[in-house]
């Protein structure tokens, strides 16, 4: 019996010893992974941040774009060399535009004399590879990226007599962009002795997803140079401004929600959003934004905030955090002269109440049953303006939402709109307004102001963007809590 327990017991060490060595394996597996993708992350942030200022400036082209990609891609992958083919679809065929470092011929000799880099690079150019031939027809075609560790091996590695340069190892990512191949991004032997592993094939797969995007982006902006520029760029500008707002506004249980938003005639960079913070659907995140500068900039700087908003709102509560987090992306990836104002708060739609942060925005503005108007403006700057360190100092306010109360959130167009001799609306015009609209429902209360600044001004074009959202409590659930008093307000 003694036997038989001591080799149970020896069973169960052993079963152990192995599940230890398989979870140890897993762990080591996993830290792998996480680094592997925490590097990926870091160069696509860096190269965000390298891109960031050109992306601003209004003045970028296709070959300067691709000068930033190819150089920031042979860095981070450590190879002699790269290239970004780009495919003209009409013709089927892909030429390489921008080279960095001494990149090979990829087709056969036409017997033009190589004797120095910049006859290579002008050889390289002239090449017009069709779509399926060679390493860099076959991957635009078939949109899989490749990695070659020996060249020499590789049937779709051409190989010429005494080659100008000899590849010993090779990737070749592709250009897609909303399912569309654009170009191949490829980069050969890698710098020192060895080849291209599978760590190198995954970031530039990820760096190619990153420039997809800034080409396609970069050759719309390129292709209004030769066209009615002012135009194309309004209206272009104005689409990407309006895809980015919601459809339409959430309506939870107890409460109403609208929304408006309309561009100016120069098109600016006001922005909103609604977007349900948990996957209970309890708090409802309402942010409202106006984004300095005008045309294509200021819409790629809201698309910025949007994006960054929608990464670091779910799961986080506090309001606070989330523009600490923006102003992080924001203040990066933005000219001296870029800032937003925001406000971005979270809707408890159990206990009704609001809690929110404010970026030096308008006042929120919360009207009650009785008609008083109560401002709430919690102490914080302008996004963009400093790094985390100084904007921290913005605060956070909770309030009561009672039955029958109104909040509202506005941008600085619905204020300042004027009419002909250059008198603003003015907030003493706008809060009365809300006060003696108090029992509509929250479309009601936009449509009536927009028609109040309609008359105000007489038809004098809008100078600015107009963004309204209102939210009204129609039936609280907990017990209600008696509400501050009200604060008086005066027309800035």
């Amino acid at each position: 019996m003694g036997d038989y327990a001591a080799i149970v017991y020896l069973i169960i060490i052993a079963g152990l010893v192995v599940w230890l060595s398989r979870v140890i394996s897993r762990v080591k597996s996993l830290t792998l992974l996480l680094h592997k993708r925490q590097r990926e992350r870091e160069a696509v942030y860096r190269f965000l941040d390298v891109f960031g200022d050109r992306l601003t400036s209004g003045n970028l082209s296709i070959e300067p774009a691709l000068e930033i990609l190819t150089s920031f891609v042979v860095d981070q992958t450590e190879a002699e060399a790269a290239a970004a083919f780009l495919l003209d679809p009409e013709e089927g065929v892909l030429t390489a535009r921008v080279i960095h470092g001494i990149f090979p011929p990829l087709m056969e000799s036409t017997g033009y004399v190589l004797t120095k880099q910049k006859y290579l690079v002008e050889r390289v150019k002239r090449e017009k590879i069709q779509l399926g031939h060679g390493i860099i027809g076959e991957v635009a075609q078939s949109g899989i990226p490749v990695l070659i560790k020996d060249a020499a091996l590789d049937p779709l590695v051409p190989h010429f007599k005494n080659p100008v340069v000899t590849i010993r190892s090779m990737i070749v990512a592709p250009l897609i962009a909303h399912g569309r191949t654009l170009g191949v991004l490829a980069v050969v032997n890698k710098r020192g002795v060895g080849a291209f592993q599978q760590g190198e094939l995954d970031l530039l797969v990820s760096l190619a997803d990153q420039a997809a995007t800034t080409v396609e982006m970069v050759h719309l902006y390129d292709e209004l140079a030769g066209k009615q520029r002012m135009e194309q760029e309004l209206e272009l500008a104005h689409n990407i401004q309006q895809m980015l707002l919601p459809d339409s506004c959430p309506q939870p249980e107890g409460f109403a929600i609208a929304a408006f938003s309309a561009p100016a005639l120069e098109v600016g960079g006001d922005y909103y959003d609604l977007i349900w913070v948990d996957e209970a659907k309890r708090y409802l995140g309402i942010a409202i934004a106006d984004v300095s500068g005008k045309g294509i900039p200021g819409a790629l700087i809201m698309a910025v905030v949007r994006c960054t908003m929608r990464a670091n709102a779910p799961g986080n509560l506090s309001p606070r955090d989330v523009l600490i987090r923006v102003n992080e992306r924001v203040y990066e990836d933005t000219g001296e002269n870029v800032f937003v104002t925001i406000t971005y708060g979270i809707l408890d739609t159990i206990n009704s109440t609001f809690c929110f942060a404010r970026a030096g925005h308008e006042p929120l503005v919360t009207v009650g049953k009785t008609g008083d108007v109560v401002l709430t403006s919690p102490l914080g700057m302008a996004m963009g303006l400093v790094d985390s360190d100084l904007f921290e100092i913005i605060e956070e306010e909770t309030i009561d939402l009672l039955n029958g109360d109104t909040a509202v959130f506005y941008t600085d167009g619905v204020v300042e709109a004027m009419d002909s001799a250059e008198n603003e609306y003015g907030q003493k015009r706008f809060f009365n307004l809300i006060a003696n609209n108090r029992e509509r429902s929250p479309q009601e209360i936009i449509e009536t102001t927009l028609a109040d600044i309609q008359t105000f001004t007489k038809g004098f074009p809008q100078h600015d963007d107009i963004t309204m959202v209102a939210v009204q409590v129609k039936a609280r659930r907990p017990s209600e809590s008696p509400r501050p008093a009200a604060m008086a307000f005066t027309e800035v």
